[in-house]
């Protein structure tokens, strides 16, 4: 049985990998260089967990600022 998971507007970095290709490791680099915005591609969750914005994270990887 195959499954295919769509993630919604915010999603958990578990997540990333198979969505994006992207590794935590790599998701925390973009985050503390500032190449990923608080609020825009990554925010905090009332759960206090780091939850990734899908669209924004397109549009940057499209080079679209």
């Amino acid at each position: 049985m195959d499954f295919f998971i769509t993630p919604g507007a915010w999603f958990r970095q578990e997540l990333l990998p198979p969505t994006f290709g992207i590794s935590t490791e790599a998701a925390r680099k973009y985050r503390s260089s500032g190449k990923w915005l608080e609020g825009r591609h990554w925010r905090w969750d009332p759960a206090n967990v780091i939850v990734y914005n899908r669209s924004e994270i397109e549009k940057w990887m499209a080079g679209q600022l």
